[in-house]
């Protein structure tokens, strides 16, 4: 009798067992689908610039360090680290056994050339992915959050060679990077593709091809690039290979071209993608139960001026024209501040430029007589999701200034819209602020002197150093008082914030973005 309940009891085990395996296997090793609006036209981590571009960069590549659930930098490629006293030198350990996956589309690639590389990722593959990014002739978008290393900006301005880089080999795992200026977000940097890993010999191999396509690029993490539909898709496959931190459960991820945001949206909520961003305007079809929504207010839709234009130039049109609007005409919940709320700053401080209709006329006359004109042509260029904005801007401006301003509203393609932003081709411009960090500074960078992203062409000295002082001990008085500057010498017009959503199917876990971007982590996926 005891054999016989033992035995029961061993075949009780054995089909729990049996049931938990399954369903461990249900869930994992799945394949997941993402919606997305725009191509990738590079896989070259330092100069990933578009949503695509940086979300197949993080899974794809592991850098020192990654970002976890909480937003926080956690170790990655490295196995530790230390930081002198003094905050300017940063001393990295690698793990020694970090390899790139050679995908057959590249080992045909060597075939062709004759050749093949090391396949392990040393120091020297960080530090010369880092120097690259530095570089003038890289254009790295993202090169500002590199740009507190030694001798960044003067390497990046071509004053001085990129052997004068605050980045030094010590062995084949170990890394040291000097700092110019202490800088409290420098981990997250090494987070962000632009501060990958990049093999030189691999590099010089390509002869200029390097990210172009499937058999151009090598990488480290637990996702490699698998292959690319021209305007339909591209697809990553679990890196079986790999050995880091970051293990990966999913088999792969498809990501699939989609003409709207909304589009998006409604194949998250029909099961088609198992996750996507939309956004606030979108957001009005209400989605089903099979959704799961996490709503970030932070983007700022905002007017902004073009420095570059003389007539722009001058304060005194600049702070007429901001002083006679009413933002509460254009939105029932107008943005009073230049950060957007996701940034949790107290702005009950801030100091604007307060609308006054009478007082703006003022100084509309002294603009008028500054710039020695009797009347002026202005054009708001933008493209139609804000026409109806720019157009009651045009009609507050005509109403409370009169006839001497002809305001004109020129809506655009987003494609025409971006090269006339480019090409520095308007007076006045009306759109998204944002930026892939939840950091302040990061998006009060946008307006220093030299930004990539700084499209207003605005120059100062005074906030420059502002934005510094913010950088190296943030704290709340330094964030408004950067934004009292901009809006009470009219650099730009905050108008309302704009939500960003990440919906994903109520079936699905462990897949995280990070901050305020949308790089969508999928290598803890299930479903």
């Amino acid at each position: 009798m005891i054999k016989k309940i033992i035995s029961l009891f061993c075949s009780l085990i054995f089909i729990v067992t049996c049931f938990a395996s399954c369903k461990k296997e249900e869930t994992t090793n799945k394949f997941f689908a993402c919606g997305i609006t725009e191509m990738p036209q590079y896989f070259d981590p330092q100069i990933a610039e578009s949503v695509s571009e940086k979300m197949i960069a993080v899974n794809t590549f592991d850098g020192l360090f990654k970002l976890d659930e909480n937003n926080n930098p956690v170790k990655c490629a490295v196995t530790d680290y230390k930081i002198s006293t003094d905050g300017l030198v940063y001393t990295f350990y690698l793990r020694d056994d970090m390899q790139y996956f050679i995908s057959d589309d590249v080992e045909d690639f060597f075939k062709e050339k004759g050749t093949t590389i090391n396949k392990s990722v040393t120091a020297y593959d960080f530090a010369f992915g880092i120097i690259r990014a530095l570089l003038p002739e890289t254009q790295a978008p993202d090169f500002e959050l590199l740009s507190a290393i030694k001798n960044a900006e003067k390497i990046h301005n071509g004053e001085v060679g990129s052997n004068e880089a605050g980045v030094k080999v010590i062995d084949d795992y170990t890394l040291e990077i000097t700092l110019d200026r202490k800088d409290v977000n420098f981990l997250y940097a090494l987070t962000q593709p632009v501060s990958y890993p990049c093999n030189q010999q691999f590099f010089e191999l390509t002869a200029g091809r390097y990210g172009l396509d499937e058999e151009y690029i090598i990488s480290n993490g637990g996702f490699y690039l698998s292959s690319i539909s021209e305007d339909k898709n591209v697809i990553i496959n679990k890196n079986t290979e790999y050995k880091g931190e970051f293990l990966t459960v999913p088999s792969g991820v498809g990501f699939y071209l989609n003409a709207t945001t909304l589009d998006i949206a409604e194949k998250v909520d029909d099961g088609t993608y198992d996750v996507g961003f939309f956004y606030e305007d979108d957001d009005k079809k209400e989605l089903g139960r099979s959704v799961v929504k996490t709503e970030l207010k932070n983007i700022a839709c905002s007017l902004v001026f073009n420095m570059a234009d003389e007539t722009i130039q001058n304060n005194s049109l600049r702070a007429g024209l901001v002083s006679c609007v009413d933002t509460s005409v254009i939105s029932e919940n107008p943005l009073k501040s230049v950060l957007p709320s996701y940034y949790n700053v107290d702005n009950s401080k801030i100091e604007t430029l307060s609308y006054n209709i009478k007082n703006a006329r003022n100084i509309m006359v002294k603009a008028f007589e500054e710039l020695n004109i009797k009347t002026l042509d202005i054009e708001i260029i933008c493209t139609s999701k804000y026409e109806d904005t720019a157009k009651a801007l045009v009609s507050n401006w005509q109403k409370n200034i009169g006839v001497e301003l002809n305001g004109i509203v020129t809506v655009l393609e987003e494609n025409d819209f971006n090269k006339r932003i480019a090409n520095d081709d308007f007076d006045i411009a009306i759109c998204s602020l944002t930026v892939d960090s939840n950091n302040s500074a990061d998006f009060l960078s946008m307006f220093t002197t030299d930004n990539e992203m700084n499209i207003m062409n605005y120059k100062s000295d005074e906030f420059d150093r502002l934005v510094n002082e913010l950088k190296l001990s943030p704290n709340n008085e330094k964030a408004v008082y950067c934004q009292s500057y901009l809006l009470k010498n009219a650099v730009v017009l905050p108008l309302y914030t704009e939500t960003t959503t990440y919906a994903v199917h109520k079936e699905v876990s462990g897949i995280y973005f990070s901050g305020n971007s949308e790089n969508l982590y999928f290598y803890k996926g299930q479903k």
